[in-house]
């Protein structure tokens, strides 16, 4: 059954006025960059948030809450001193999941060095993300992206080759996943609407794929927009493609009100009387329409 964009369109707007609203910031990493108001500081944490953005809301606030405590009032600037406040940094770090306390301290540094030898304007690592025209390209540009930082890492390592914790941290740039930590920091990067900063000018909010973390994943499948039980880097942009006809100029305005209904209202894509009896997405969810014959 094709999907009634003009019924779809109207709940989506419907769940963003219930979720627009700085309470819910505290269930997103885009929590911790808020808390800064120079826009070094808010690209500088809002990238450190992005790449560790895996595993559950615990998890992560867990381990980044003392990572922004410890940078202090700039992280931008703690980094680019690299003084001895920085060193005593970095060996406070600790272990996160696939990366052990050693990765990090070489994503810390790789991160410090990369700062300091670019120019202290804002925006810092746009750039990173063009090609030689300043051109974003579909195909090429976070993989230029991830291509830059494996480079940058080996050389901080003195290695010819990752560890898997840092490889699994920026992403291989030749794998085909949706590269969804680094489509959420697009996100936050390039839109100037809530919740997002608005930092980067050179890319477009049209340009960047829909970040595709599993809440999203499972969403789209429930919603009809897709059949797809596996996702690719290809799948994040046919997914921003759709939601171009909603909104042609900003098709990842809905990408934070999606997420909440499964972060905060727990939804598994299957029906809870509970939860999906009360979700605003009710009426054009293909599994509360199966389970009650609507």
């Amino acid at each position: 059954m094709p999907i009634d964009l003009y019924l779809l369109h109207t709940k989506l707007e419907d769940l963003k006025k219930k979720y627009q609203n700085l309470s819910y910031l505290e269930t997103d990493p885009i929590c911790f960059p808020k808390q800064y108001q120079d826009p070094l500081d808010i690209e500088v944490v809002s990238f450190i948030s992005c790449l560790y953005a895996y595993g559950n809301v615990k998890s992560i606030q867990g381990f980044l809450k003392p990572i922004f405590l410890n940078l202090g009032k700039s992280p931008y600037q703690t980094l680019l001193a690299q003084d001895l406040k920085f060193q005593s940094f970095l060996s406070g770090l600790n272990v996160y999941r696939f990366q052990t306390k050693k990765d990090n301290q070489i994503f810390f540094q790789t991160l410090a060095r990369v700062i300091a030898e670019k120019e202290r304007t804002s925006p810092l690592l746009e750039s990173y993300f063009l090609d030689s025209k300043e051109v974003f390209e579909e195909t090429k540009s976070i993989q230029r992206f991830q291509s830059f930082w494996e480079e940058e890492l080996k050389k901080t390592s003195g290695k010819k080759t990752l560890s898997y914790g840092l490889q699994f941290l920026i992403g291989k740039s030749t794998s085909k996943s949706p590269k969804k930590r680094l489509s959420l920091f697009l996100r936050w990067m390039v839109r100037s609407i809530y919740p997002d900063f608005g930092i980067y000018q050179r890319i477009k909010p049209n340009q960047i794929p829909f970040p595709l973390d599993v809440h999203i994943q499972k969403l789209i499948q429930i919603l009809g927009i897709t059949n797809r039980k596996s996702f690719g880097v290809k799948d994040a942009y046919l997914i921003k493609e759709f939601f171009k006809q909603i909104n042609p100029t900003d098709p990842l305005l809905y990408d934070f009100y999606l997420t909440r209904v499964g972060i905060i209202e727990k939804c598994n894509a299957d029906y809870q009387r509970q939860v999906c009896d009360v979700c605003y997405l009710k009426e054009v969810c293909l599994v509360f329409g199966s389970a009650t014959g609507n």
